[in-house]
């Protein structure tokens, strides 16, 4: 994508990383992400995540994520991977329902929150 405009998603995980590092579901993407880092990297990281309402530095994160991101395949797979689960944990939480159903998959599936009562099927 070259060094414009990094790819949508990227500068997407990039904002949430630096919002929602407080959050349980994304503190621990954070910590991973930061250990995987060159130290320029971790460094955009921490400034991110210090001023989330700050452009300029959750561009440049979104720029080393996808260096990095470029430079590793497997760490752009594993952090796609990772995020979307921390996606679906914060949605997870007070109390709602979230189903994810991936993979070769087949037959019924049943969504539910509180059940009085059988399902059938």
């Amino acid at each position: 994508m070259g060094d414009d405009m990094p790819e949508p998603v990227i500068m997407t995980m990039a904002a949430v990383l630096a919002t929602k590092a407080a959050t349980s579901a994304f503190g621990g993407l954070v910590r991973w992400v930061k250990e995987q880092l060159s130290p320029e990297a971790r460094a955009a990281l921490e400034a991110a995540v210090e001023a989330p309402e700050d452009e300029v530095r959750v561009g440049e994160l979104s720029r080393e994520l996808e260096r990095a991101e470029q430079a590793n395949p497997e760490f752009g797979r594993e952090l796609r991977e990772r995020y979307d689960r921390a996606k679906v944990e914060i949605h997870a939480d007070g109390g709602s329902v979230v189903s994810h159903i991936s993979g070769d998959v087949s037959g019924k599936a049943v969504q539910a929150r509180d059940v009085h009562g059988g399902i059938n099927l």
